[in-house]
């Protein structure tokens, strides 16, 4: 058994970025009058920070995801998976299974059925989901699928481990990582979330501290790593509560 490991639209659906990215991209053209206007208003940024929001919208965003036909796209469907079973065991007082299925219609109750065949919430711990997910292993060998995978994590715990781990695979021995996906994917969330850019800071600092040539390295994370303030679009959405 692996080590426990601790870790974020096509065809009308929520599509996670080619180059690995948990980046919601929302298609408007689904039913929504029937849940909270907070969830539907921002889906996108309560699919990709669901970890900030009030659990009383827990049972929404799942219901609006569904909608959105990602159980049936390849490309979205595990990191839903993750995502709906991590926030179900976070917020399993709120879940309520009857109101969830009552909100879907009859392809979408079979999608549910098909895709949580023990229902909701989730009968595993979050340990061991992870544990026994094949897109979790030790180290990330740079599939997009992975990458994606620990994005759905990050979104559903806020656990800056995923983003540690996710460092650290760029430089592991014997892997054949994508160096240009995951140096794009780590600085664009961090322009989205101030937590992923604090924590590309820790490890920086924590980093450069040690280096032979602390200056150097520290220009090297910012050029590859942390996009400036300015750039970064949580300086406007700081007062925002989910």
């Amino acid at each position: 058994m692996k080590s426990p490991v601790f870790i974020p639209l096509i065809l009308a659906t929520i599509v996670i970025s080619g180059c690995s990215l948990f980046q919601a991209k929302i298609n408007e053209d689904y039913k929504r009058d029937d849940l909270n206007p907070a969830v539907v208003d921002s889906l996108e940024q309560f699919t990709n920070d669901a970890y900030k929001m009030n659990p009383q919208y827990t049972n929404d965003l799942i219901v609006a995801l569904i909608r959105q036909n990602t159980l049936n796209v390849a490309t979205s469907k595990e990191n839903i998976k993750i995502l709906t079973n991590i926030l179900s065991i976070k917020n399993k007082d709120y879940i309520d299974e009857s109101w969830i299925l009552n909100h879907l219609d009859s392809k979408q109750q079979k999608d549910f059925n098909r895709e949580f065949p023990a229902g909701l919430p989730a009968k595993q711990s979050i340990d061991e989901i992870i544990q026994n997910h094949p897109l979790f292993q030790d180290s990330i060998t740079c599939k997009a699928e992975e990458v994606d995978a620990h994005w759905a994590y990050f979104s559903a715990t806020g656990d800056t481990k995923a983003i540690e781990k996710m460092k650290k695979s760029l430089y592991v021995s014997g892997i054949p990582c994508c160096f240009n996906c995951l140096e794009w994917s780590l600085p664009s969330r961090a322009t989205q979330n101030k937590d992923v850019y604090d924590k590309l800071v820790e490890i920086r600092d924590r980093n450069c501290t040690t280096a032979k040539d602390p200056q150097n390295c520290v220009t090297f994370y910012n050029q590859r790593f942390i996009p400036p303030v300015s750039e970064c679009n949580w300086r406007y959405s700081e007062t925002f509560k989910f």
